[in-house]
């Protein structure tokens, strides 16, 4: 075999462990980088793409209202059974693996993973936060100042972020108890809110429009989104977007957070949408699958990175072999 057709032979073997490589990590879990899982109610949880193609409805089987939803690592979906006190789990495929994956809440309505693999869940019903092992096992109720309707965590895994859809945001520190305001004014009713990457904050409002705070919760922007009163709130997993939607409605828009810009608005064809959860949005708790990013750029799995390794030093022996 001469060298020049030993490269392409070699070539065509490299090709087939890159795509072997690429091929296993991409089917991790069908949802795509970006799909929009919007809460409509009846139980039931409709998957859309960034335009608003609908790709697959799931139902908890449950009835009532559907609210707040999150992913685990392993792109497994969650989402708050809120007439049913409990949170429902599906796998990645959209299969409903447990209706009541964890129970006893009273109108839970939003959930958020830390990056240990626990989660915490927002309780409309009383004041406190439930936190809950990856099985769905109480570890302990944190007790705070107003119900938790709608929560964040932040980077630093001890702080949350917490409203009772009031005009007031508190934070608790979970190591200390210290249980602090955020922010209030006259915002209205505060409903879903994230932390961004900068320690700062951003919410829903039932006045229709989107709040957006410094790390001090001093003011900072004021995004009118025009669809009547907005609930949910969920940033893009390309870093530079948030998504909407009208409580109780079906409008649903993609907002760029520096200029407000609208980016993508369709209607889920319903009017009882009352939560989102976008598949690899950012969350500043660390929790969820492919958070952090901000790119949308897939990452090689370390096998794809060992078979590169293999082949490269394969090359360079037929190299040397050569000269």
């Amino acid at each position: 075999m001469n060298f020049t057709s030993g490269i392409k032979g070699f070539a065509g073997v490299l090709l087939a462990a890159i795509g072997l490589g690429f091929g296993t990590a991409a089917s991790a879990a069908p949802y795509a980088l970006g799909d929009v899982f919007a809460s409509t109610g009846s139980g039931k949880v409709n998957v859309y793409s960034q335009s608003g193609v609908l790709k697959q409805t799931l139902d908890t089987g449950l009835g009532g209202f559907t609210t707040g939803g999150t992913f685990d690592k392993d792109g497994n979906f969650y989402v708050t059974a809120f007439s049913a006190n409990v949170v429902s789990k599906f796998d990645n495929n959209g299969n409903l693996v447990d209706a009541s994956w964890a129970n006893g809440i009273a109108s839970v309505e939003s959930i958020v993973f830390d990056a240990a693999g626990n989660a915490y869940l927002g309780n409309a019903g009383a004041m406190q936060i439930q936190k809950v092992d990856s099985t769905g096992t109480p570890i302990t109720n944190i007790a705070t100042l107003q119900n938790t309707d709608w929560i964040d965590l932040a980077a630093d895994q001890t702080t949350l972020l917490y409203s009772n859809e009031g005009n007031t945001i508190r934070e608790i520190n979970t190591a200390t108890n210290v249980d602090t305001v955020f922010t209030s004014g006259p915002y209205a009713a505060l409903f879903a809110k994230r932390y961004l990457a900068d320690g700062g904050v951003i919410a829903a409002s039932g006045n229709g429009n989107v709040y957006r705070w410094d790390l001090n919760g001093v003011l900072q922007q004021t995004y009118a989104i025009g669809i009547g009163s907005v609930f949910a709130l969920n940033l893009d997993p390309n870093g530079t977007s948030f998504w909407t939607g009208t409580l109780g409605g079906a409008n649903v828009r993609k907002v760029n957070l520096a200029t407000g810009a609208i980016e993508e608005s369709w209607s889920t064809g319903l009017t009882d949408l009352y939560g989102l959860t976008v598949y690899g949005e950012i969350q500043a708790g660390g929790g969820g699958v492919d958070t952090g990013g901000g790119t949308g750029g897939a990452v090689p799995e370390p096998g794809t990175v060992g078979l590169l390794a293999l082949a490269l030093v394969g090359l360079g022996a037929m190299r040397r072999r050569k000269a």
